[in-house]
């Protein structure tokens, strides 16, 4: 079991009131899988993923990753987690500019303490994975918007996380773009069998996926899998 999410609320005080981002959701996601959140804006997608990310921490209820709750370390200790355990896929690639794409994918590992010839030969890997060999060498702003992304998905990969965690990995994008980021997310499961869970807007990317779970006023409404 990847990932297993018991009984899981998040509120927010909003003036007065208090809002029910996520009002007890459970569910559980088998290693190797490749799961959508889909649902309309304000429905707790994004919520439930910074908290899966450990970005933000739950009110009540519990999640594990890979049979470990990281929130019940010290903050020093969940960030160490985050960095070791999961990968992550913004809409906004967040490459740093003054370093070249093997620089950003090797970053992650640098951070953890591996070995800087292990880190660059895992980059280099990775980078081929992608399709960007030859654009190694060169900086975020001599990269294509798509190119960024899969500067920014070999990132996420490089310390081999339990979980990848993707927020609207092709917002940004043109349709052949983006259609080329959702074969590779595909590609990535099947070849490292990675599991994946993807924030999406995109009905068709959502709709290719093996399963989706979809989010109503912080709810689950429903989790369907392809038969």
């Amino acid at each position: 079991m990847a990932v297993q999410v018991d009984n899981l609320h998040k509120t927010y005080k909003v003036g007065e009131g208090i809002l029910n981002a996520l009002a007890g959701i459970s569910f559980k996601i088998n290693r190797g899988e490749v799961v959508a959140v889909v649902g309309e804006s304000g429905s707790g997608k994004s919520t439930l993923l910074h908290i899966l990310g450990t970005l933000d921490s739950p009110s009540s209820g519990k999640i594990l990753i890979d049979g470990k709750n990281p929130f019940e370390k010290r903050d020093k200790s969940v960030s160490t987690f985050r960095n070791l355990h999961i990968g992550f896929v913004f809409q906004h690639n967040n490459l740093l500019p003054e370093f070249n794409a093997l620089e950003n994918t090797m970053m992650p590992g640098l951070i953890a303490g591996f070995p800087e010839k292990t880190v660059k030969e895992k980059a280099k890997i990775l980078l081929k994975k992608v399709g960007l060999t030859k654009r190694e060498l060169h900086f975020p702003s001599q990269l294509s918007g798509g190119e960024q992304q899969r500067v920014a998905i070999a990132r996420s990969l490089i310390n081999d996380p339990i979980l990848l965690l993707a927020d609207e990995p092709s917002g940004n994008l043109d349709s052949k773009n983006a259609s080329h980021i959702h074969e590779l997310f595909q590609e990535i499961n099947q070849s490292l069998k990675s599991t994946v869970l993807v924030v999406t807007h995109n009905k068709e990317f959502a709709a290719s996926l093996p399963r989706r779970i979809r989010l109503r006023d912080g709810h689950i409404l429903s989790d369907e899998q392809n038969s």
